[in-house]
């Protein structure tokens, strides 16, 4: 989804539905399902602010127990775009910086903001529920299919 926000007046407030394929551009990660959602665009004088939901899923394997499952994905995207500025390069951060140039051709690129922030979105160490046991250290068994027959430590550590 693309808004030609030159086409938008000072003051203007688009909304839209969001119902897209989006490409993760990723490896390891793949949305398996379209995104969807709702989105605003918001002209001001200076800025344009995209704001919204959307959610997916996609599949991931379990840091603990190394099975794949479906992980559910929402985010909010909250993102301000300066109109007619360039990026600024070193020197001490302010909030301007947190603003980032909408380009010449004045055409703020959604599905792209959407793309960035479901991955930064994914968990670090997917889990597949909460109380996943996890591999047996020793014999490498899935402890969630049950006892792997291992004797456990005193500790409790295996």
């Amino acid at each position: 989804m693309r808004v030609d926000v030159a086409g938008l007046e000072r003051g203007q407030v688009l909304q839209a539905p969001f119902h897209e394929r989006v490409d993760s551009r990723a490896d390891d990660v793949v949305f398996d399902a379209p995104v969807v959602g709702r989105v605003e665009v918001e002209r001001t004088s200076r800025t344009v602010r995209l704001r919204g939901t959307v959610s997916t899923t996609t599949p991931l394997v379990c840091g603990r127990c190394l099975e794949g499952f479906r992980h559910d994905l929402t985010v909010a995207v909250d993102e301000e775009f300066l109109i007619g500025a360039t990026a600024r390069v070193g020197g001490e951060l302010g909030p301007k910086d947190f603003q980032f140039p909408l380009g010449p051709d004045l055409v703020l690129d959604v599905t792209e903001v959407v793309r960035q922030h479901l991955l930064l979105a994914l968990p670090m160490v997917p889990v597949c529920r909460p109380d996943c046991q996890g591999l047996c250290p020793r014999c490498g068994a899935n402890r969630n299919q049950g006892p792997c027959g291992c004797p456990r430590e005193e500790d409790g550590a295996a």
